[in-house]
């Protein structure tokens, strides 16, 4: 296959449906694709759209065993397609009918380009810092900014993981997703993808953001996990933590692991001056947050 289109699904068929739809309108040959969907919930719901959908497109459904999410589909998808291109591609993304042949022009101008990021047509996207798909290293802060249109591919950090591609090659050489950001059960806030573009750019890949391919990204709200919960800032924050100690090291960077776990965004100034239960929790989290982060960083130096 040319290109394997991976897409994890959670209790959202209406919205598998639209994605399918766009999937099964590309143009480009449907006997060099496969599409792999993997279901972490509410199987006969997803059944009942993939049925539309299976005589228009190489379709593979897989369901997942209870207590999975989006991380776990993408790197069990990694082991299980046989495209040399893998787009992941969310289930409220939708796809125009031309980008597997805008990719091929992107990957085919070089072949040390092993990651593509496209733009979002998203409402409500929130951007913020400069530039685009970068990591300030001086504030620790992961700008995206994938809204932006480019004239050309633009050299970036890391891209927005709602759709990207990314090449065989980059697999089998190790550019693959983590397993220690998949520990929890949920994926919201993981850096999936900002760690699977660090790692591409370690091994030597060009990660590449293509402001001229356009996406539409529903960006619907998920069941699963709220942003503004405990535990997604819990998982944001140890994940965020893990991927400068993993990346940087301790000191790398100036040391920006050390100054993000333990200058940035700790909550007690607030707590002090308003010792409320809810700001002692969020205290209390983001202690805990950052001990599993150094916990796990040594368990990846020991190969655990």
């Amino acid at each position: 296959m040319k290109y394997s289109i991976v897409i994890p699904t959670y209790r959202r068929p209406d919205i598998l449906k639209l994605c399918l739809r766009h999937v099964a309108d590309l143009n480009y040959p449907m006997n060099d694709i496969e599409v792999r969907v993997y279901d972490n919930g509410a199987p006969e719901d997803s059944k009942k759209v993939i049925r539309l959908f299976e005589k228009k497109v190489n379709l593979i459904y897989t369901l997942n065993e209870p207590g999975h999410s989006i991380g776990y589909s993408l790197r069990r998808a990694a082991a299980e397609c046989c495209g040399q291109r893998i787009l992941e591609l969310n289930d409220d993304a939708l796809i125009p009918n031309n980008i597997l042949r805008r990719l091929d022009e992107v990957f085919d101008a070089d072949q040390k380009i092993g990651i593509v990021g496209v733009r979002a047509i998203e409402d409500g996207y929130v951007g913020g810092g400069s530039g685009i798909g970068r990591i300030d290293t001086d504030t620790g802060e992961i700008v995206g900014n994938f809204d932006q249109p480019t004239n050309d591919i633009i050299d970036v950090d890391h891209v927005y993981g709602f759709c990207y591609a990314y090449t065989r090659e980059l697999l089998l050489r190790g550019g693959i997703h983590d397993r220690i950001l998949l520990t929890k059960d949920y994926s919201s806030g993981d850096r999936l993808e900002t760690d699977h573009c660090l790692t591409a750019k370690r091994l030597g890949f060009r990660v590449v953001y293509d402001g001229r391919i356009a996406v539409q990204h529903l960006a619907r709200p998920r069941s699963d996990i709220g942003e503004r919960s405990l535990k997604w800032r819990l998982n944001h924050t140890r994940n965020t933590i893990y991927l400068f100690l993993k990346h940087y090291g301790l000191f790398g960077k100036r040391c920006l692991a050390l100054r993000f776990a333990f200058l940035m965004d700790l909550g007690i100034i607030s707590a002090l001056k308003q010792p409320t239960k809810e700001n002692w929790l969020y205290v209390g989290n983001g202690l805990r947050a950052r001990a599993s982060a150094f916990a796990h960083y040594f368990r990846y130096l020991l190969g655990l």
